[in-house]
């Protein structure tokens, strides 16, 4: 009766603890071999197989074994990572039993979700202005950018409680942010609506994911990898949508005069934006306060190794080389922190991640019927795939043991 009930618990913690990581952010090639230490460790031999909207779990001493656990892809969370991190190390070293596993995990999954909502807006607000002085807008852009990602954080934020569905919120974003960026271009100040769009909607843009799919297809993860493709390109192309639709809009009312040209930021004023950006990037990420340092410090070597790169070697090998130092710099310290390699290395690859080139380049087909200019779109997936090789390069320098490669492809 004993052996009953602790299959059961295990069986409870096992499913519940998947479930999590997966609604924190998790690759599927670190929640499949994660999981499969997790189970073996309670006894119980699991496989599993992750997509973004699914996950089946397969109990290897059952006849009929497998469970089916539908799953909806959720924002990242690395302070529940680094917690459930945590959790996960405690069972594989037996330090703690199933039942008060079970219940820290209950704990973790009470936890406040995230920062207050007038720290995430104004996150969105001063990140929006960062970015801005990053792709060389001048003062109305930065102006104006800072703004509008005021008003693109709120509506994210109000139309999530609404539950309104991701993708409709996507195209409203990109309707607001469009039109006010139009609106300032054409009766208050010469800007480049472009870039004041972009950079407003720069926390919206999919290129992290776009990466991570790279990178599980890259692992073999196949069917993830494809689903989650498919989804970092839907996003891209509904806030492409809103932004047409925004500037169709103002442009029946008023011709929008010519955009200013944009310039090259200096070191010094790249150097003072990355500490708001870093600051406002562990508040959108939901990082622990404890954390944070390590996120600035990682951010700073990712942009300043980019930069440094920039200056001797071409675009697509500088972000090899900042993704390679970033990756082996987030490695080493988190073995030395104990924490997840995650919370330092996702908000470092998110100033390397190329969705503002695919974001700029499909606008350019759309709004200006400007078909050369959209080869940005297959520059967005060289700087993806150059971003997933130096994080393969990275996993040779300092290997990660909880990763697991050469699998099957599925």
């Amino acid at each position: 009766m004993n052996d009953t009930r602790t299959d059961t618990s295990s069986e409870t913690l096992i499913l519940e603890l998947a479930r999590s990581l997966h609604a924190s952010g998790s690759p599927a090639y670190e929640l499949e071999s994660q999981m499969e230490q997790v189970a073996a460790a309670l006894g119980r031999p699991t496989t599993f197989f992750s997509t973004p909207t699914a996950l089946w779990v397969t109990f290897d001493d059952e006849r009929h074994g497998t469970r089916l656990l539908r799953v909806y892809p959720g924002n990242t969370n690395l302070a529940r990572y680094a917690e459930l991190f945590r959790l996960q190390q405690s069972i594989q070293d037996g330090s703690v039993t199933v039942n008060d596993a079970l219940g820290q995990l209950r704990e973790i999954l009470a936890m406040s979700d995230g920062y207050a909502k007038v720290v995430q807006v104004a996150s969105y607000g001063i990140v929006g202005a960062c970015v801005a002085v990053l792709v060389g807008g001048n003062d109305t852009v930065i102006t104006s950018a800072g703004a509008i990602g005021l008003i693109v954080g709120a509506l994210v934020l109000g139309l999530s409680h609404l539950k309104f569905p991701p993708h409709l919120t996507n195209v409203i974003a990109g309707f607001s942010a469009s039109a006010i960026a139009c609106l300032v271009q054409s009766w208050i100040a010469p800007g480049n609506f472009e870039l004041a769009a972009l950079s407003s909607l720069i926390v919206l843009v999919p290129g992290l994911h776009l990466t991570i799919s790279i990178n599980e297809l890259a692992t073999k993860n196949l069917a993830s990898g494809s689903a989650r493709f498919a989804g970092a390109m839907t996003t891209l192309l509904t806030l492409i949508f809103g932004v047409y639709m925004g500037y169709g809009f103002v442009a029946a009312l008023h011709p929008i005069p010519a955009s200013v040209a944009p310039h090259v930021p200096s070191l010094l004023a790249s150097a003072l934006v990355m500490f708001p950006i870093g600051l406002c990037l562990a508040v959108l990420f939901r990082t622990r306060y404890q954390d944070i340092p390590w996120l600035l410090v990682s951010t700073l070597i990712a942009y300043g190794s980019l930069r440094l790169a920039g200056d001797y070697f071409s675009p697509f090998a500088a972000v090899w080389i900042a993704s390679v130092v970033a990756g082996v710099t987030s490695r080493l310290l988190s073995r030395r922190l104990r924490l997840p390699a995650a919370v330092m290395l996702m908000p470092a690859l998110i100033l390397l991640v190329p969705g503002s080139l695919g974001f700029a380049g499909m606008s350019q087909i759309m709004l200006r019927e400007d078909l050369p200019s959209g080869i940005r779109v297959l520059t967005m997936m060289m700087t993806a795939v150059a971003i997933v090789a130096g994080q393969l390069v990275t996993d040779v320098i300092a290997p990660d043991h909880n990763r697991r490669f050469g699998t099957e492809p599925r």
